[in-house]
């Protein structure tokens, strides 16, 4: 994990959507750990999906990066890889900065 804040140079057009956006990221991550306390790589494969997709395209590079390792670790059925990116966007999440700037 990284030590240091994590800052991510967000579109300023988007400021105003920065808070459903953290709101639904929270909401999906709790989906994330039910989905592996369940044992549901399926879900886990989307929701990772979506986290990547939603993170790149509201220019959250982390979340991107960590969303396509959690997708590719629930197909590959690694429990505890997708325990650990669990985690690691959890940390995100409770850590990134938001700077705006083109």
């Amino acid at each position: 994990m990284v030590d240091g804040p994590i800052v991510e140079q967000i579109d300023p057009d988007l400021e105003e959507l920065m808070e459903r956006f953290f709101e639904s990221s929270r909401k999906d991550l709790g989906k994330m750990q039910f989905a592996l306390e369940a044992k549901d790589f399926t879900s886990l494969i989307r929701l990772g999906h979506t986290a990547k997709g939603t993170g790149y395209g509201y220019g959250f590079r982390g979340m991107g990066d960590i969303g396509l390792e959690l997708e590719n670790a629930a197909k590959a059925q690694s429990e505890d890889d997708v325990r650990a990116h669990i985690q690691r966007m959890a940390h995100y999440l409770d850590t990134v900065k938001v700077e705006f700037g083109k």
